[in-house]
C-alpha cells in the first residue's frame, strides 16, 4: 500500500512541475530594446603605399641587360680554364721575368675570370630581384648594388684601383 501511495504522490508532483513550466512559458514576449542611430565611425588614417609602376618596358630592358649578362658569364667561364697556349705564353716564370711589361700568370688570369664570374652571377640575381621590388627604396638599393658590382668587375684588372 505505501507503493500504491508513493505513486500517487510522484504522479501528482510530475503534474504540478508541468503545470507550472507551461504557466512559465506563457509569459508576454519582451520587447527589443529601442535601436539608436549609428554614428559614423571616425574615418581612420588611410595608409598609402608608394606606388612603384611595373610596365612591360621596364621587364623588357632588365630581361635585354640579363641576356648581355648571361652571354658575359658564357665567355668568362671559358676563360676560367686556361688554354694550352695561353699556359704557355703565361707561364709562372716567364710573367715573374717580364713583370716590367705588365704581364700575368695564367694561373691569375683564370683566378680573375672566375672571380668576375662570380660577380657576374650576383648581378644576375639583383636584376632578376629588380623585376619585382617591394618599395623604391628597396629598388635603389639593388641599384646601387649592381652600380657597386660593375665597378668592382671593372677595376678587377687594375691593381692600382684596388689599393
Amino acid at each position: 500500500m505505501t507503493t500504491s501511495l508513493s505513486r500517487h504522490f510522484l504522479f501528482i508532483l510530475c503534474l504540478a512541475t508541468g503545470i507550472s513550466l507551461g504557466a512559465v512559458e506563457e509569459k508576454a514576449p519582451v520587447a527589443p530594446p529601442p535601436v539608436k542611430e549609428a554614428k559614423p565611425a571616425a574615418p581612420a588614417e588611410v595608409l598609402e603605399l608608394p606606388k612603384i609602376q611595373v610596365t612591360a618596358q621596364r621587364i623588357k630592358e632588365i630581361d635585354k641587360e640579363i641576356k648581355k649578362l648571361d652571354k658575359m658569364i658564357t665567355r668568362e667561364k671559358a676563360k676560367v680554364k686556361s688554354s694550352e697556349l695561353d699556359r704557355t705564353l703565361n707561364n709562372e716564370k716567364l710573367a715573374h721575368a717580364a713583370a716590367i711589361f705588365g704581364g700575368n700568370s695564367s694561373d691569375h688570369l683564370s683566378a680573375v675570370a672566375a672571380t668576375r664570374v662570380a660577380l657576374l652571377e650576383n648581378e644576375r640575381e639583383v636584376m632578376e630581384a629588380m623585376k619585382r621590388p617591394t618599395t623604391l627604396d628597396e629598388l635603389a638599393m639593388m641599384q646601387k648594388e649592381v652600380d657597386q658590382l660593375r665597378e668592382t668587375r671593372r677595376n678587377l684588372d687594375d691593381a692600382a684601383k684596388q689599393r
